[in-house]
C-alpha cells in the first residue's frame, strides 16, 4: 500500500473518530469569543452607566434638598410646625421623594413626613441640608430619596443590553456558519470525497480533485493534481521495480534453498565420515568415546549394568604377510559385516583401530556379555573367506569389563584398561576364546601388566 493511500485511509479514519466538524469549532470558538467580549463590554457600559445615574441621583437630590430647606428657614424660626408639615407632606407625594424630616438646631423635631425601615432602606438614599437663616444654622433637613426607579431603569437596561448582545451573537454566527459553509466547507468536502475513493489498491491515484477556483483551496487542489499525477508515474517506476526485485528474489531464494540443501548434505556427510572408519563404515574410536561415555554417565544416575567386549583378529599379520594388505582389507570388511549382523540391535560396534573393534552392550550385565561374546566368536570361527583361489578361515579373541550401577564413578580408559586385560588373557592362553575382566585373577593380571 502506498503512502498516499495510507494517508488517505488516516484521514478517513479521523474523520470517523471525531463526530465536531471544523465548521462547529469555529463557530463555537467565535461564539465564545464574542460572548466574552460583548459581556465584558455590556457590564463596562452598565457600570458607566450606573456611575452617571448615581451622580445624577446625587446632584438631584442635593438640589432638591437645598432648595426645600431655603423654603422651610423662616418656619423653622418661627416654630411654625403647622406649615412645616404641610410643606413636608406635600413633598413626600412626589415618586422620587419617600421621606422627609426637619430638625431645629438643638435636633428637636418639627415635622415628619414619610417612614425610614428596613422594608424601604435599600431603595432609599438620604440627603442631609442644614437650614441657614442669614447663614446662620438654624435647622437640618433630611430627604430620603427613592432609587426603586433608578434600579429598575438598570434592570431594563440590563436586559435590553442582553437581548441586543444574544441578536448581535446569533447574527454573527449566522453569518459565519453561512461563510464557512461555502467558502471553507464545501472545499475541503470536495477534497475529502475525492480522497475517500481516489485510490485503487495498486496506490493508483485514479481521481483528481474538481476544484477550481482563485483561493488557497483552488491553489491547494492543482498543487494536488500534480502531485497525484508526479506520484503515479514514480508508484509506475516503482512497482516495476518491485516485480523486477521479487523475481530476482525469488531466484535468489530458490538458489538459497538449493544451497542450504547441499551444504544439510556436505554436512551430514561430513558428520558421517568424522564418526565413521572408512574401510568397514564402523563408528571410529572418537565417537564411540563419547557414546561409552555417555552411557556410563547414565549408568551412574539410574543404576543400569553396561558392558564392554574388545575383538582382536587372531594372527591378522599373518595374513597380511601372506597374502597382502588388499587381501587384510578384505578380511577387516567380512569381519566388521559379520560382528554387525550378530550384535543385538541396541548394541553399538566399533573399530578402534587396526584388527581391534569393540562392542558396547547396553544394558548388559555380565551373563549377557557372555552370551553376545560367544555369538560373536562363533560366527566368526565357522566364517570361510575368500582371497583369490584361496579359502581361510579365521577366529577371534575377545574380553570383556561390566560396570554397574553401584559401582564408584569409573574413567572410560579405565573401563578400556579392563576389558583390554582380559583380551591379553584370552590371546595369551589359546586364542578363539572370551574371557571377562572379573574373572582374571591377580596373577592373571600382574601377567599382563609386565
Amino acid at each position: 500500500m502506498s503512502e498516499l493511500e495510507n494517508y488517505v485511509n488516516k484521514t478517513e479514519n479521523t474523520k470517523k473518530s471525531y463526530s465536531v466538524g471544523i465548521r462547529q469549532k469555529v463557530l463555537l470558538i467565535l461564539m465564545t469569543v464574542l460572548l466574552v467580549a460583548l459581556s465584558i463590554s455590556g457590564w463596562l457600559a452598565l457600570q458607566q452607566e450606573k456611575e452617571n445615574i448615581v451622580q445624577e441621583t446625587n446632584q438631584r437630590g442635593n438640589d432638591i434638598a437645598r432648595f426645600v430647606a431655603k423654603s422651610l428657614a423662616y418656619s423653622v424660626v418661627g416654630y411654625d410646625y403647622h406649615t412645616i408639615q404641610l410643606l413636608l407632606d406635600e413633598i413626600i407625594r412626589s415618586e422620587e421623594i419617600s421621606y422627609a424630616k426637619v430638625t431645629n438646631k438643638r435636633s428637636k423635631e418639627m415635622g415628619l413626613a414619610g417612614a425610614l425601615n428596613e422594608s424601604n432602606r435599600d431603595y432609599m438614599e438620604l440627603f442631609t441640608e442644614n437650614i441657614l437663616l442669614d447663614n446662620e444654622i438654624v435647622g437640618e433637613l433630611t430627604l430620603g430619596l427613592s432609587t426603586k426607579k433608578i434600579v429598575e431603569r438598570l434592570e431594563d437596561n440590563k436586559f435590553s443590553l442582553i437581548t441586543r448582545e444574544a441578536l448581535i451573537i446569533m447574527l454573527i454566527a449566522i453569518g459565519e456558519f453561512i461563510a464557512l459553509s461555502f467558502i471553507i466547507i464545501k472545499p475541503v468536502r470536495l477534497i475529502s470525497q475525492s480522497l475517500d475513493n481516489g485510490v485503487d489498491e495498486n496506490g493508483k491515484i485514479i481521481a483528481e480533485i474538481p476544484l477550481q477556483s482563485s483561493d488557497e483551496f483552488g491553489m491547494l487542489a492543482k498543487k494536488f493534481n500534480e502531485l497525484g499525477a508526479d506520484l503515479n508515474k514514480a508508484n509506475l517506476k516503482l512497482q516495476s521495480k518491485i516485480e523486477a526485485a521479487d523475481d530476482k528474489l525469488k531466484d535468489t531464494n530458490q538458489q538459497l534453498l538449493k544451497q542450504q540443501d547441499e551444504l544439510k548434505h556436505i554436512n551430514e556427510e561430513l558428520r558421517h565420515i568424522s564418526i565413521t572408519d572408512p574401510l568397514t563404515g564402523l563408528y571410529n574410536r572418537r565417537h564411540f568415546e563419547d557414546l561409552v561415555g555417555t552411557e556410563i554417565d547414565i549408568s551412574q544416575r539410574h543404576g543400569d549394568e553396561n558392558s564392554l567386549i574388545m575383538i582382536d583378529i587372531d594372527h591378522f599379520k599373518k595374513i597380511n604377510d601372506t597374502y597382502g594388505h588388499f587381501s587384510g582389507d578384505i578380511v577387516l570388511k567380512v569381519v566388521a559385516e559379520t560382528l554387525k549382523e550378530q550384535i543385538r540391535k541396541s548394541d553399538v560396534l566399533c573399530r578402534i583401530g587396526g584388527e581391534e573393534f569393540v562392542v558396547l552392550c547396553k544394558r548388559a550385565n555380565i551373563d549377557q556379555s557372555m552370551v553376545v561374546a560367544e555369538k560373536l566368536r562363533q560366527s566368526i570361527s565357522v566364517k570361510n573367506i575368500s582371497l583369490g583361489e584361496s579359502q581361510i578361515n579365521i577366529s577371534i579373541s575377545l574380553g570383556g569389563a561390566t560396570i554397574t550401577g553401584h559401582q564408584k564413578a569409573i574413567s572410560i580408559d579405565e573401563l578400556y584398561r579392563h576389558a583390554d586385560s582380559a583380551l591379553y588373557f584370552s590371546k595369551e592362553n589359546g586364542r578363539n576364546r572370551y574371557t571377562h575382566y572379573n574373572d582374571l585373577t591377580m596373577d592373571d593380571l600382574q601377567k599382563h601388566e609386565s
